[in-house]
């Protein structure tokens, strides 16, 4: 883990490092130029947009053709939205593990019993791929303009905001992340204000090689029958190497992809509110158009979906009903039928086959077995570009960015179940009963509860098992 005191921001500019070193009271002045970006070195958050070089066939192809340099990445958003189309915070649980060897800028934190962060959304397993006929190195860095990486995975030689090291800050004697720390004992407004919004997010990988399509490698253990992190593995792009990084790692690291992932505040390209009845209604809010979009409704045994290969046209509203589960199919054949439907509208955005089919495998277990009403949409390339720019050095020949957004929609039938909850929380005979309500919707009870208590009016019988839940949320997020 890099550490304030050990990482080293070398595209900072000037007067940014010098603000860490007055806030973070570091004496550590050395530098190194390894896999330094070339100049002018881009501020973190204002990675320059990556675009494919002119003349390129953006036509979708299922495989590598084996010429070229290509880049590929996948991932997804998820938010939890009120009927009324409000974003819900606190959305920060897990439902998959991450394997040990995955680098989280929060594990050398100690955020037990901290005030929950208030995100809204969860960026998760965006995973990097890159195909080259012969081996090259490349530089690599992504930002995220609204939001911080909170994983991944080779290890970074430099990530923003900074975590800071024991004694670095006056009465501060373990690592601290003040990003994610509301209390944390800044020495000046200005360096508050600097560093505990959860903005400006940067990862630098530096040097990467890129070896031969056909070396074999050893990649580090994540059996596939415990992490989902092995299906993104199973794709014909070039093997990676990451030297060995000061303060991180002495040995070099291998893997298949580039991955993060992280937390963030920002306004989505769908505006999605619900009606009785499981009315949905779908708005464009932006100047192009959203790719494919899926309406699911899943049981407990069964599951309904409509798909809607058009998308949504720009300034358009796609009005739709969460099907119904009477007569629906097993739970099993509706995922294999949902999961074919999704990996043809993956195939058709430019990835190739096996990439959508790894994504599909990576995320089906959430996406379509866990109960509830959610739309999946695809959205633009423009967006995601805007939203989390990435920046590779030498200029692929093509860049295909596909990023897919989960919504869960709280419908006025589960808010009204979730508000009953909620007022039996003020009864210590019925308040058991309405803790588990809540527990046994894991990732997503902070963000149902928040909503059933903000309908309440915020009664102050909600905050003790709010405070337990957004704890253990934060726990959850620290060490997945």
């Amino acid at each position: 883990m890099v550490t304030a005191s050990t990482s080293r921001h070398l595209t900072l500019p000037f007067f940014l490092s010098t603000l860490i070193v007055a806030c973070a009271g570091t004496t550590d002045s050395g530098s190194s130029n390894d896999g330094a970006p070339p100049d002018p070195a881009p501020h973190p958050g204002q990675v320059p947009d990556q675009q494919p070089a002119p003349g390129v066939n953006s036509a979708p192809d299922l495989a590598y053709p084996g010429k070229g340099f290509i880049v590929h990445e996948w991932g997804t958003d998820t938010v939890v939205v009120g009927s009324d189309g409000s974003l819900q915070p606190g959305l920060h649980h897990e439902e998959e593990d991450l394997p040990a060897f995955v680098y989280d800028r929060l594990e050398a934190g100690s955020l037990d019993g901290a005030t929950s962060t208030s995100v809204n959304v969860k960026m998760e397993t965006p995973v990097t791929y890159f195909y080259a006929e012969e081996p090259l190195t490349a530089f690599v860095q992504v930002a995220f303009r609204k939001g911080i990486f909170t994983q991944w995975y080779p290890a970074v030689r430099e990530f923003y905001p900074p975590i800071f090291a024991p004694n670095t800050v006056a009465g501060v004697t373990t690592y601290e992340d003040p990003a994610f720390d509301p209390e944390f004992p800044f020495g000046s407004p200005m360096c508050s204000e600097m560093y505990s919004p959860n903005a400006n997010g940067y990862l630098e990988w530096g040097a990467l090689d890129i070896l031969e399509r056909d070396s074999d490698i050893p990649l580090p253990e994540a059996p596939l029958d415990r992490f989902t992190w092995a299906h993104a593995r199973q794709v014909g792009a070039n093997p990676l190497r990451i030297a060995g990084v000061p303060g991180a790692t002495e040995a070099p690291q291998h893997e298949r992809f580039l991955f993060y992932r992280g937390l963030g505040n920002f306004d989505l390209p769908v505006r999605v509110t619900a009606g009785v009845d499981g009315a949905i209604s779908a708005e464009n809010t932006l100047g192009e158009a959203i790719g494919t979009a899926f309406v699911l409704h899943v049981g407990a045994s069964a599951g309904a979906f409509v798909a809607h290969p058009e998308g949504i046209a720009s300034g358009g509203t796609l009005v739709e009903h969460a099907p119904s589960l009477e007569g629906a199919p097993p739970l099993d054949e509706f995922v294999e039928a949902l999961g074919a439907s999704v990996i043809d509208a993956l195939d058709a955005t430019g990835l190739y086959h096996d990439e959508a089919v790894a994504m599909v495998n990576t995320w089906k277990r959430q996406w379509f077995r866990t109960p509830g009403v959610r739309v999946l949409y695809l959205a633009p390339q423009a967006w995601t570009d805007a939203s989390i720019p990435l920046l590779v050095q030498p200029t692929p020949d093509a860049v295909v960015r596909v990023m897919m957004l989960r919504v869960e929609v709280l419908s006025p039938e589960t808010e009204a179940a979730d508000v009953g909850a909620a007022r039996r929380l003020a009864d210590p005979s019925t308040a058991g009963e309405a803790e588990r309500h809540f527990d046994d919707l894991e990732r997503f009870a902070e963000p149902r509860l928040r909503r059933a208590l903000a309908l309440l009016g915020e009664p102050a019988y909600g905050e003790p098992l709010l405070a337990r839940i957004a704890a253990g949320a934060t726990a959850s997020a620290a060490r997945e």
